[in-house]
């Protein structure tokens, strides 16, 4: 192994490449909250799931019934977010985002619709690191329920606490990184990602948010009961 100091000095002191950094989870879990300390622990973009325009339309079909207006409209939403961390990305900037592809499919697939589109991942952006924030059941729902009166997708929301077992059956069918997030504090949550996509970038470790390969598990874009 090479031990010259100033070789070890040169690369510490390379460029890290950017990376594109997404949080997942069940509702209430905590990824609207750590996902912008996180990016500004890294020195990301924080890009948002609300694009310009976008936030009408979201409020308009939560309205409905329609789960088939609601997960093309999300789907949609997350190309075009896609885009915009490509562009982020080759500016040199490092993105975090938070509820990407794998949310859309996963809680609509409980809400149900009965068709789940594949995501076209040569031309929706894969994430470098896909963090599964996971939250004890009891804290969720005590989220859930302090946020009730303002929240305007109760419809959606009761839909998916009722079918649980579906959203999770998506969410298993992708190669995400389980952060058990406890009783932790966001800025704690934040620090311990930000501490694992540091390893990260120094051990050149694989994206990780892609389906998982064919047999390992059950493709969550094919339902049965679609038939």
């Amino acid at each position: 192994m090479h031990t010259d100091p100033q070789h070890r000095h040169a690369i510490s002191a390379r460029p890290r490449p950017p990376r594109f950094v997404v949080l997942d989870g069940l509702r209430s879990s905590g990824k609207s909250t750590v996902a912008p300390i996180l990016a500004e622990l890294l020195g990301a973009e924080f890009i948002a799931p609300d694009g310009p325009g976008f936030d009408v339309l979201r409020r308009h079909t939560d309205t409905t019934t329609n789960v088939n207006a609601r997960l093309h409209l999300w789907m949609s939403e997350n190309y075009a977010r896609s885009d915009r961390a490509r562009q982020i990305l080759e500016s040199g900037r490092s993105v975090v985002t938070e509820s990407y592809f794998h949310r859309t499919l996963a809680t609509h697939a409980a809400t149900g619709a009965r068709h789940l589109p594949a995501v076209d991942w040569q031309t929706a952006l894969l994430p470098h690191a896909t963090y599964f924030l996971r939250v004890k059941p009891a804290t969720r729902l005590a989220r859930m329920a302090a946020r009730a009166r303002a929240d305007h997708t109760g419809y959606w929301s009761r839909l998916e606490e009722a079918n649980l077992h579906l959203t999770q059956a998506v969410y298993d069918g992708f190669d995400l990184t389980p952060v058990d997030i406890g009783s932790a504090r966001a800025g704690d949550i934040a620090q311990r990602i930000a501490d694992l996509e540091n390893a990260a970038t120094r051990i050149h470790r694989q994206p990780t948010g892609s389906p998982l390969p064919d047999g390992a598990r059950h493709d969550p874009t094919h339902r049965e009961d679609s038939k």
